[in-house]
């Protein structure tokens, strides 16, 4: 099995194609230019081989065929309203959904014959700071976090529907928490939220009766107190065996280590400094290795995870473009 890294790298204008070794070192095998647009975010569809990404100014999504070798061939485009700010898919990729943090709204298109989004079937305003959404594991919630309202957004989704989000009701954070990107355990449905301006991690239980969602507990990402309480958290993620997440946050350049417990509550095991303002990171499929971008130090650090306590040990650092804001893997 082969795995490769998609790194955009928005300074440059460009889509990073990396492999990544089962030793964990790093080859850089492609570059794209996304034709003159800082590319924004991106996901893979893995039933497809397919890469899509949101760009601006000129709104759009392109869509990549991912090769054999991991190379990237482009194969088509679609027009978007507004600048993309994140992508995801439901469970079958039929549809494709989009946030746009700077215009408050969510768009869902349909994924065409020939893989490319359609124009928007649907677009829901007044979401302020729509900063992410996200589908749980039975695919009939559709959350959706409003980071300047500090609300998270409940939708139910109707796959045969000519509008097929149906709005259910918000929850209410935290004054200026932030909530801003939304993981969900693997096997239960209970969702972890990380909130940008507070330093903190809430737990979600998932109530699919009621449609609902019900906290279960708030944690910090800092084991320490921080005078100016200032924060800049980001990405979060968590292995795929269940047992440990990971928060970064850009204002300290920080990854923050926790253990999930048997309730589903977390647990602070350690933190560690990296890269410069660590906006996006993830996991490698198998669980080996955590990869993390620095946006300002322009540098890819490559750590070991340890599947006894979750702790990270540096192996590979690496120079990328200029200004890293997501990154991405997929195997072959």
């Amino acid at each position: 099995m082969k795995q490769f890294l998609y790194i955009v790298t928005a300074g440059n204008q460009s889509i990073e194609v990396w492999e990544l070794s089962y030793t964990g070192e790093m080859y850089l095998i492609q570059v794209i230019d996304t034709a003159g647009n800082e590319g924004q975010p991106i996901i893979i569809s893995k039933t497809r081989n397919k890469l899509y990404i949101g760009i601006r100014p000129q709104y759009q999504i392109l869509v990549y065929d991912i090769l054999p070798n991991g190379i990237l061939n482009k194969i088509g485009s679609q027009n978007i309203p507004y600048s993309p700010n994140y992508l995801t898919f439901d469970q079958n990729e039929n549809f494709l959904f989009c946030s746009y943090y700077h215009d408050g709204c969510l768009s869902i298109s349909k994924i065409d014959q020939k893989h490319i989004p359609t124009a928007p079937i649907q677009i829901i305003e007044h979401i302020k700071g729509c900063h992410s959404v996200k589908l749980n594991l039975s695919q009939k919630l559709v959350i959706v976090p409003s980071l300047l309202n500090n609300r998270i957004y409940l939708f139910q989704l109707l796959k045969h529907a000519v509008l097929p989000l149906k709005f259910l009701k918000y929850i209410t954070c935290s004054i200026q928490s932030g909530p801003r990107h939304i993981i969900f355990h693997n096997k239960k449905d209970y969702c972890y939220s990380i909130n940008e301006l507070n330093g903190t991690i809430d737990v979600w239980k998932i109530n699919n009766d009621k449609n609902n969602i019900q906290n279960i507990q708030n944690i910090n990402l800092l084991n320490k107190k921080i005078n100016n309480n200032s924060f800049w958290s980001a990405d979060i993620h968590m292995t795929s065996c269940g047992k440990y997440l990971y928060a970064s946050d850009r204002m300290y350049s920080t990854i923050t280590i926790f253990k999930v417990n048997i309730n589903y509550t977390l647990s602070y095991i350690s933190q560690i400094n990296t890269v410069k303002q660590p906006k996006s990171f993830l996991i490698n499929h198998d669980n080996q290795y955590l990869i993390v971008v620095g946006q300002q130090d322009n540098t890819i650090a490559v750590y070991n995870i340890s599947m006894e306590n979750g702790l990270l040990y540096l192996l590979y650092k690496y120079p990328t473009g200029i200004n890293p804001t997501w990154i991405i893997s997929y195997a072959i």
